[in-house]
């Protein structure tokens, strides 16, 4: 008797092994169904650059059932927010820091840059300079959809470049807020 149920267990498997269902264009991350990101994976640019350098202070990163996300926050400058590009890059010009040229390895497949100008990790307008970031230079966060590595790879003269390695090619917006201003990248 376990014999035939079993049997007819392991025929009624393979029978639904040979249907072919309609591909949808949502994916699926875990037991959430996620529409499609509208953002896009074109280039985004800020519409116009702060009057002064902004100052990186801290950098958190989180996911959501169906997006990763990384924010800036920078020292609250009046009422304006961090001028940036956001793109994907090749992978040799994603990895070379700014200034010195040198080879940065970054896990991930393909390469999400973040350029904020005027902006910067330290303050040098006293007569020592002093640092407003002091987080990690390189972030391999755990539990992300797609984010592999986070990396600074710039910060010169008034540039700061940080790097995201991805798992793949994915939309993504960048989004903009003020007190404390902040720069959000979602990534779906």
């Amino acid at each position: 008797m376990k014999r035939t149920a079993l049997l007819a267990l392991v025929l009624v498997a393979v029978a639904g092994c040979g249907k072919t269902t309609k591909q949808s264009s949502s994916t699926s991350v875990g037991t959430e169904t996620c529409a499609p990101f509208a953002a896009g994976q074109n280039a985004k640019h800020s519409a116009a650059k702060p009057s002064q350098t902004m100052l990186l202070t801290d950098l958190k990163i989180d996911s959501e059932p169906c997006a990763d996300r990384i924010i800036l926050t920078f020292r609250a400058a009046g009422s304006e927010t961090p001028g940036f590009s956001a793109e994907y890059l090749p992978a040799a010009e994603a990895q070379t820091e700014d200034g010195s040229g040198k080879h940065l390895t970054i896990a991930g497949n393909v390469f999400l840059v973040v350029r904020l100008e005027p902006a910067a990790t330290a303050d040098l307008s006293g007569s020592k300079l002093k640092l407003t970031y002091t987080g990690p230079r390189k972030i391999t966060p755990a539990g992300m959809h797609y984010v592999r590595e986070i990396t600074k790879t710039g910060d010169f003269e008034a540039v700061l470049r940080w790097t995201i390695g991805l798992s793949e090619k994915r939309p993504f917006k960048v989004t903009t807020s003020g007190s404390p201003p902040r720069l959000t990248i979602e990534i779906g």
